[in-house]
């Protein structure tokens, strides 16, 4: 049974490191930067890339910080001490992903404000096809800071994850192979845009939401997977 009071506690400590940790606030501002270069663009791309900025702030302040946060428990040699208390995997998972996901919202909020970004009317499919997104990315943070060594070390892992998740539109681009991007299509930033510029223009969204739905589950089982051989290794 989920205990909200030791979820609680774990989103309090992480809230207190959070405020010690200058590289994980400066990080969190990143996607305002993107914000406001979208916004000095002037007319509105009628392309998914529309939404990157937004995806790029899930990658950044979801899976980036996420990542840190987990690290530097490694880094303190705490992480362990946490696997083998009282708390469930739900309640570490849930617990370590809290403060991540509210930095994101509120983030999120700010990048569409700050950027003009025209978001779809169906507010509650919206909202869904966030939380769908964001779980994958928070999911990804959590299995970087457990295969990372140190804080440091998930900026490394992390840049790649930026690349390949963060901004496809941009290398779709420069790409000739087609298999390539028909590849590249599938993954979770471009079904993200696709899914919110055709919810955007009234257009049928199913077959993003089931591949959204796909990526979020297998990235939440991965991680479970992880916490758990992180707990008896």
């Amino acid at each position: 049974m989920i205990s909200v009071k030791r979820i609680q506690a774990v989103v309090m400590k992480d809230y207190r490191d959070l405020l010690k940790n200058a590289y994980m606030l400066s990080t969190a501002v990143v996607p305002l930067f993107f914000a406001f270069i979208l916004r000095s663009q002037g007319e509105e791309v009628e392309t998914g890339a529309v939404f990157m900025p937004i995806t790029l702030t899930m990658v950044i302040v979801g899976a980036f910080i996420q990542a840190a946060v987990i690290a530097e428990e490694k880094e303190k040699n705490t992480l362990r001490g946490l696997l083998l208390s009282p708390l469930n995997t739900a309640e570490i998972f849930i617990g370590k992903s809290v403060l991540s996901a509210v930095a994101s919202i509120i983030m999120i909020v700010a990048v569409i404000l700050i950027g003009n970004i025209t978001m779809p009317d169906q507010m509650l499919l919206t909202a869904a096809v966030m939380l769908i997104s964001l779980t994958i990315f928070i999911s990804i943070g959590t299995i970087l800071g457990l295969v990372s060594r140190t804080v440091m070390e998930t900026s490394v892992i992390g840049i790649p994850v930026l690349f390949i998740f963060g901004m496809g539109d941009i290398f779709q681009t420069i790409i000739d192979s087609e298999w390539l991007l028909n590849v590249m299509g599938y993954l979770p930033d471009q079904q993200f845009g696709q899914l919110l510029l055709q919810l955007k223009n009234g257009e049928a969204v199913g077959d993003h939401f089931l591949v959204l739905s796909i990526w979020a589950a297998a990235s939440v089982l991965v991680t479970i997977y992880i916490f758990k051989k992180r707990r008896f290794d």
